[in-house]
């Protein structure tokens, strides 16, 4: 008799518990059957995702305010700047976890649902793909299960990641076969942190340390540590770092992996209060300083994506008539953002609605207390094992710099030649006669790639890629043709590498 026929594999079944057990049928012993169970992978480490500014979904007391739904978008297309700042209120709202949720069953008993796992509370446009996509490469290990019930032999896509280089990446950061099958000894719940990305990112990165105590006592009895490992977007990263390098939460932290974060800050931050913002997001969250600058004022956590001292001077020049000017020449607080007469100051108490007075001296507080403490205090403080991959396309143009230049109609310029010569000078407002200009240097199309700190002894890993801000973790390349594989992007490859780079740390269970 053949071995293998005398012989069955069995698949472990899980419980709602999140313990496995097997049913087998029992055999006549003088058979000498012989069952095989198959032991999967016992030990967690959840990993916790971290959205980007306007990336978790918000509500008040009444209805939706921020989500991917008919109900929620419809109401900004035609919002008054009144109805936006009332809406869009730090104070009022909250963390919406009742989003679409792609796959919410499909990872059965194994974890928790995605819904309780806080996949709910992430704006679906942005992240529904993605995360499903990336929760699927951190745990295929049913692939090896399967493997023993086929002939055709498969491989996890961590093992098709080994020995593969992203571009002209260093060798180092290329995956062994040896860190791959000790990766594949641990299970990982993806979880995700909604937050209200419209307060202080302060008070998102307390949120943060209570999130992580919560997932850590959910896995008691399965962690392989008492840590976790955080994946961010964008203005994530800064909450994560905060939490970790000003809140003595790095102790909880196994490694974080930062995509698009906007280290220094960007000029885009100022751009979106002076102009609205672009493209189709502008058509929802405002696409003028009349709609938006009035929400962005009375919001601590846009405010600290603006360009720290350590982004450098000069990010902010003025051409027109008279000198040309490059600010900041020392203090961008001082010199742009607390300005109050300079008319490409960046708050203009006259738009910020209500009792501006007021509203200008809580905005100055702001720019005091929450902007600069919080920006200036997380300079150059990373956690010990951090990855990172920014955009790096010319693509993407972005904001490294940017230049008010003036531009007057020329029917303006002949209306104001003929009031002077009839001795009623037409005086014009500096803003209506001068444009803000994009740098359109490299980068993603928001963060420039001069906001990126890509050097310091505790970066391990750095990926340059071809990434768009609000897709940074899209699960289709950009370019097919540039990307290592044509259906996943080089970022979420990265991602998953440096996961599995990350749990070199841990002991085999």
């Amino acid at each position: 008799m053949d071995d293998n026929e005398n012989k069955s594999f069995h698949r472990p079944i899980w419980d709602d518990n999140g313990q496995f057990h097997y049913e087998l049928i029992s055999q006549p012993k003088e058979n000498n059957h012989l069952a095989i169970c198959l032991v999967p992978p016992e030990k967690v480490i959840p990993i916790i995702f971290i959205p980007g500014v306007m990336g978790s979904n918000l509500k008040n007391q009444q209805s939706e305010v921020w989500q991917f739904s008919a109900s929620s978008l419809k109401k900004w297309t035609l919002a008054s700047p009144d109805k936006r700042k009332f809406l869009l209120d730090p104070k009022t709202t909250t963390v919406d976890d009742r989003g679409a949720i792609l796959n919410d069953g499909v990872d059965g008993n194994k974890f928790p649902s995605r819904r309780d796992r806080g996949w709910g509370s992430a704006f679906y446009k942005s992240y529904g793909e993605a995360l499903d996509r990336l929760q699927y490469l951190l745990n295929d290990d049913d692939i090896l299960m399967d493997n023993y019930f086929r002939e055709a032999q498969l491989q996890t896509a961590r093992q098709r990641f080994t020995g593969v280089r992203i571009g002209d990446e260093p060798a180092e950061q290329v995956l062994t076969e040896v860190e791959t099958a000790h990766s594949h000894r641990f299970l990982y719940p993806l979880h995700v942190f909604g937050y209200n990305w419209l307060q202080s990112n302060v008070d998102s990165a307390t949120l943060l340390g209570a999130y992580i105590s919560k997932v850590l006592g959910d896995y008691h009895g399965r962690l392989a540590v008492n840590k976790v490992i955080l994946i961010t977007h964008s203005m994530g990263g800064l909450v994560a770092r905060h939490y970790s390098e000003n809140m003595n939460g790095q102790e909880n932290i196994l490694g974080m992996v930062h995509g698009v974060m906007p280290d220094l800050g960007s000029p885009a931050a100022y751009r979106r209060m002076k102009t609205g913002e672009r493209g189709v997001t502008g058509m929802i969250i405002g696409d003028s300083a009349e709609k938006l600058m009035p929400v962005l004022a009375q919001s601590p956590g846009p405010l600290q994506l603006l360009p720290g001292s350590a982004y450098g001077p000069g990010w902010l020049k003025i051409e027109g008539n008279g000198p040309r000017q490059s600010l900041p020449v020392d203090d961008p607080y001082e010199e742009i953002y607390l300005n109050k007469t300079a008319w490409w100051r960046l708050c203009e108490q006259d738009l910020l609605l209500g009792d501006t007075q007021k509203e200008w001296w809580d905005y100055q507080d702001r720019i005091k207390v929450d902007v600069k403490k919080f920006i200036e205090k997380l300079n150059d403080k990373y956690h010990p094992q951090t990855w990172l991959f920014y955009g790096a396309n010319e693509n993407n143009p972005s904001d490294a710099f940017l230049t008010w230049k003036e531009k007057i109609p020329l029917r303006v310029k002949e209306a104001q030649r003929f009031r002077k010569d009839a001795g009623e000078p037409l005086e014009l407002s500096p803003l209506r006669t001068h444009e803000l200009i994009s740098a359109g240097t490299p980068g993603d199309g928001t963060v420039p790639v001069s906001a990126i700190r890509i050097s310091s002894p505790r970066i391990h890993g750095v990926l340059a890629t071809d990434v768009d801000h609000e897709g940074a973790y899209a699960v289709d390349p950009v370019d097919r043709s540039r990307s290592v594989y044509h259906d996943l992007s080089d970022a979420l490859m990265f991602t998953v590498r440096s996961v599995v780079k990350i749990v070199q740390q841990v002991p085999t269970p």
